[in-house]
């Protein structure tokens, strides 16, 4: 047995350390989530405030209006655009394969901001539903141009073309955004954060981020086997081309519904499925709830710096992912063949 294959066989090994780990995060996550902020609270207050939820009190309304209703948009974000990640790598077999990367979020925002420019103001409805098809636009026109039909999607000309349809569209919507004066608007979407969730929000958003996934596991094992070679999944009877779109599908509901939650984020769904892949085998049946997991718990602590590195103000959370996703993004570009 060789070294790829013996590391292959042990990294189920390192599921259960790797989920524990991620477990003592995300507990203590939500503890310093709802304590810490703007203003801060002992565990006496905060531990009184669950006890008594219905009290009418300004710390009840911070705690259970604000920073709950928070920490739960964070969760579904974290968990919807890890999935994405990953399911967009496994479709692609492209190990930096990401809705960010590939066009999909720039198309969101550019119908977000036609839909501002049109409307003026928007029911959360109505952004999910532009945003739904403003990635459908930008993963069709992406996919159109680097699929070939005799060697189906080229790696190099799937990140080109996602490259290009990004820049294209934000180059379209600034120009949208200083002719219609959108820029009090949109900067806040292009910068990310959670400032503005309340409940009514997630009520409608989070079923659809819900929905994907969940059908995402559905299609695990499928996405397993279309991951391995096309040629491989064809043999087995699977309709790959059927596959690939029910799973595209799950990738634009979930990039779409976290868009318009919370604005414009990449690197998420590049870093969290390569650090969980380091420890988990490539199946998909336990990759993507380990994903999931992560990707929350990781936007939970980013949300919490965000709003605890200088309050009162608030740190544009994008700014916080970059400085992580960035030096990451560009160890694997050098590990290359190797992923």
């Amino acid at each position: 047995m060789n070294k790829n294959s013996l590391g292959q066989k042990n990294k189920p090994n390192h599921i259960w350390l790797v989920f524990f780990i991620i477990l003592a995060l995300f507990i203590s996550g939500w503890y310093v989530g709802l304590r810490f902020g703007a203003i801060a609270y002992s565990n006496a207050q905060v531990w009184q405030v669950i006890q008594n939820p219905l009290t009418n009190s300004k710390i009840q309304d911070v705690i259970f209006d604000l920073r709950l209703p928070r920490i739960i948009a964070t969760l579904l974000v974290g968990a919807a655009m890890a999935q994405a990640g990953s399911i967009m790598q496994g479709v692609t077999r492209n190990p930096i394969a990401d809705p960010g990367l590939l066009g999909i979020n720039a198309g969101a925002g550019l119908a977000l901001i036609i839909g501002y420019a049109i409307f003026g103001s928007m029911h959360y409805s109505l952004i999910l539903f532009v945003c739904l098809l403003g990635s459908l636009l930008a993963a069709l026109l992406v996919f159109g141009l680097s699929y070939q039909s005799k060697k189906g999607y080229n790696q190099l000309r799937l990140i080109l073309a996602g490259a290009m349809i990004s820049t294209l569209f934000s180059a379209i919507g600034q120009a949208i955004t200083l002719y219609f004066d959108l820029s009090k608007t949109v900067i806040g979407w292009q910068a990310g954060g959670f400032v503005e969730i309340n409940w009514k929000m997630i009520g409608i958003i989070a079923p659809f981020i819900i929905l994907g996934l969940l059908l995402a596991q559905l299609f695990a094992h499928q996405l397993t086997i279309l991951s391995l070679n096309e040629t491989v999944a064809k043999a087995l009877g699977q309709k790959t081309f059927l596959t690939t779109i029910a799973l595209l599908a799950i990738v634009l509901v979930l990039s779409a519904s976290s868009v318009a939650l919370v604005g414009s984020i990449s690197f998420i769904g590049l870093i969290i499925p390569h650090f969980i892949r380091m420890f988990v085998s490539k199946d998909y049946r336990i990759l993507l709830p380990m994903t999931a997991f992560a990707g929350a718990t990781f936007m939970l602590w980013v949300d919490i710096i965000c709003r605890t590195i200088n309050p009162p103000k608030e740190t544009p959370i994008s700014a916080v992912i970059a400085i992580v996703g960035l030096p990451c993004f560009l160890w694997l570009v050098r590990r290359g063949k190797n992923l």
